[in-house]
């Protein structure tokens, strides 16, 4: 008895060892990494950078680098895109457009890589850790309202 004693507490650990590896990976299998497809559209990259200007106080640059592949089954002609900005990067020009027209046919399976940069007031204003730019609007050409796409 003193052995079996001195086993079943491992067995225990084995037992809840094997459920610590298992749960995780049962969580995770139904969890999907990529983005999600909006309008025919599905982001494949997305990257952005900030920078603080020289000789203006408060001021920055803000830049970003998004990728969007044509997941559909026929080319989409692009009329324009504008970033949607988490948080308050405008809250001192309120008024401004990000939009970039851009009139261009993306055929099905090919990406279009968009960029732009902006400088902007930075006085109160709260930057994310992560990613700023949240999503894309792509205007299609026919269509009544322009696709969100997620980044």
């Amino acid at each position: 008895m003193y052995r079996s004693n001195q086993i079943r507490p491992a067995g225990r650990l084995f037992t809840l060892l094997v459920l610590c590896a298992i749960l995780p990976s049962l969580l995770l299998a139904g969890c999907n990494f990529s983005s999600p497809v909006s309008g025919g559209w599905k982001t494949r990259s997305a990257t952005e950078g900030l920078e603080i200007m020289a000789n203006k106080d408060n001021w920055k640059k803000f830049t970003y680098r998004v990728t969007l592949e044509n997941v559909s089954e026929k080319p989409i002609e692009v009329e324009w895109v504008e970033p949607v900005l988490k948080g308050n990067l405008l809250l001192n020009d309120p008024g401004r457009s990000l939009r970039k027209e851009i009139a261009q046919t993306v055929d099905e399976g090919q990406r279009i890589t968009l960029e732009d940069s902006f400088e902007f007031n930075a006085k109160n204003v709260n930057l994310g850790e992560s990613q700023n730019v949240k999503a894309m609007l792509v205007k299609v050409k026919g269509a009544d309202e322009p696709v969100e796409v997620q980044v």
